[in-house]
């Protein structure tokens, strides 16, 4: 199944079409500054293996980016942070591979502002939703101040460890979530 997400990222599964069972496969064409979608997360249950057929593609992590040029491939994890962005002045084709098949665990690094946990794990009720796995608390981000988008996605800053929110849109950053 192909889809575009609002951003305009085209999005391929993979993984119908071939009837994998033990892995999930994603094809990803980015234009120059798209960027795979979600923002900066972490799949707590599945390791994910990111090959760039076309293009460069920086990967943010919560210490340092990773710059990753066609014909190779980076490897994260169950739990680490990452996102990847195309800062290239053309398009980037990505193959994202994934096992197990199904991820029920992703966390954003954001801390609940409840009881302080760090990785709020996403959920979507009509918009987003992030819940705390260590009290229950639920809490939405505020949009983007600047052009209103609804959605708001967390990126790495500036020290190793920070996180950013940041519009997707129109690039408005704040340092911290303004909670609703």
């Amino acid at each position: 199944m192909r889809t575009f997400s609002p951003d305009g990222t085209d999005r391929q599964s993979l993984s119908d079409a071939l009837g994998t069972t033990d892995v999930a496969i994603n094809r990803y064409r980015l234009s120059p500054g798209d960027g795979l979608p979600s923002g900066l997360h972490a799949h707590l249950d599945q390791e994910e293996v990111f090959y760039v057929v076309e293009g460069t593609v920086t990967f943010e992590t919560l210490s340092e980016p990773i710059v990753v040029d066609a014909g190779e491939a980076v490897r994260f994890a169950p739990g680490e942070y990452q996102t990847g962005t195309n800062v290239g002045e053309s398009p980037a084709l990505v193959l994202a591979l994934g096992a197990p098949t199904e991820t029920e665990q992703v966390r954003i690094p954001l801390d609940c502002p409840d009881c302080g946990h760090r990785g709020l794990s996403p959920a979507w009720d009509g918009e987003v939703l992030l819940a705390c796995p260590e009290c229950g608390g639920e809490h939405r981000i505020r949009g983007c101040p600047a052009c209103g988008r609804e959605e708001m996605q967390v990126a790495s800053g500036d020290r190793e460890g920070e996180t950013v929110v940041v519009c997707p849109d129109c690039g408005a950053e704040r340092s911290e979530p303004q909670w609703r």
